[in-house]
């Protein structure tokens, strides 16, 4: 096995880590931008690009409390408060941006909030228990999307529809949210992250890191992506577009999380090729180590700037502005760099945001 560095230094990167979540977060703005500027039909090639953000991003986020768990020695309420400050962020977003009221549904914060402390719960088991539940939750899927329904859009409650005494949904419709239907559900979403968690493991052990770019490791990467992609051509399921929203994973499918997962692995092994060093590869790394900054940012720029001009652009006009907003994010955390470097954030919730 590969092995570099130190996940016991003080602070510790793993800069290919943090590489690959620049480019999660530089494919979700793309993502987010298309309902509110992309003239439609969708091209299917960026339905499919767009389709990466999100499971990277949360793949992610369950690798960190591996990190977390094995270098840091962090408890299960270090774990809590984190993911209730991720829930809390996501709540401030829908009544604050989106003008809905928040907690009824699943968007991808709510997961990462949701699945961060049971992520740790997860590794406290042995690795028999871990397998079952992450074959578990991906088998229950669809059984419970077939039995229970998957709504073509999931459920969203205007605030001031609440406020004018609008209809409020009943207790098992908003449970069908956050485990079947919602954006982000529990069913099959919380395995992904389940399974970054145990990629975690792997990755972060024996006082270093250990690249996932190595002959063996690279084959079962190609293989998975293969076989994913056969199954997930054969199932596609229905790829939906829920509220403009193009990626193909609405609603997730076990193929289409068999597809992705080999997609990540097989994304790993690139970055950890990659002379991680290079110049080129540092706006990326920049957006990686600030990356809720930037999610919550460019929430807020779409929400208050983009959403109120209705305006929709042919693919090159979308192209370009998406082009000038990444790299005016990339400026954004740039300047968060600086301010991490000089400062040297001690708070739970000051880390998060900006890195630490």
């Amino acid at each position: 096995m590969t092995i570099t560095g130190t996940p016991t230094a003080n602070p510790f990167r793993d800069i290919p880590v943090d590489i690959l979540r620049g480019l999660a977060i530089t494919i979700m703005v793309g993502a987010n931008l298309i309902p509110y500027l992309l003239l439609p039909p969708v091209p299917f090639w960026l339905r499919l690009v767009s389709s990466i953000a999100a499971p990277l991003f949360v793949f992610l986020s369950g690798m960190m409390v591996a990190l977390s768990f094995h270098g840091k020695k962090h408890t299960f309420g270090y774990f809590l408060i984190r993911g209730f400050f991720l829930i809390l962020i996501a709540a401030f977003l829908d009544l604050v941006v989106w003008g809905l009221v928040p907690f009824i549904d699943t968007d991808v914060m709510y997961l990462i909030g949701i699945s961060l402390p049971l992520a740790y719960v997860f590794l406290s088991l042995d690795i028999r228990a871990r397998i079952g539940i992450l074959v578990a939750i991906i088998a229950a899927t669809p059984l419970l999307q077939g039995n229970i329904g998957y709504s073509p859009l999931p459920l969203a409650i205007p605030v001031l529809s609440f406020l004018q005494g609008g209809a409020f949904p009943g207790i098992f419709t908003i449970l069908s949210q956050w485990f079947i239907d919602g954006w982000f559900p529990i069913f099959p979403w919380l395995a992904v992250a389940l399974l970054g968690a145990e990629a975690g493991l792997f990755r972060w052990q024996n006082g270093g890191i250990i690249s996932f770019a190595q002959p063996k490791l690279t084959v079962l990467a190609a293989g998975m992506l293969s076989l994913g992609a056969a199954f997930w051509y054969l199932r596609p399921g229905p790829a939906l577009i829920r509220m403009d929203y193009v990626e193909l994973f609405y609603p997730p499918t076990p193929a289409f999380i068999f597809f992705i997962i080999g997609v990540i692995f097989c994304l790993f092994v690139v970055v950890d090729v990659l002379p991680v060093s290079r110049a080129v590869l540092d706006p990326l790394r920049s957006l990686g180590e600030c990356s809720l900054a930037i999610y919550i940012l460019h929430a807020l720029i779409i929400g208050e700037f983009i959403v109120p001009l209705s305006l929709r652009a042919p693919i090159l006009s979308f192209l370009a502005v998406y082009l000038l907003f990444t790299a005016g994010l990339i400026i954004a955390a740039y300047r968060v760099r600086n301010i991490r470097m000089r400062v040297r954030p001690r708070s739970v919730m000051a880390r998060m945001l900006i890195g630490g």
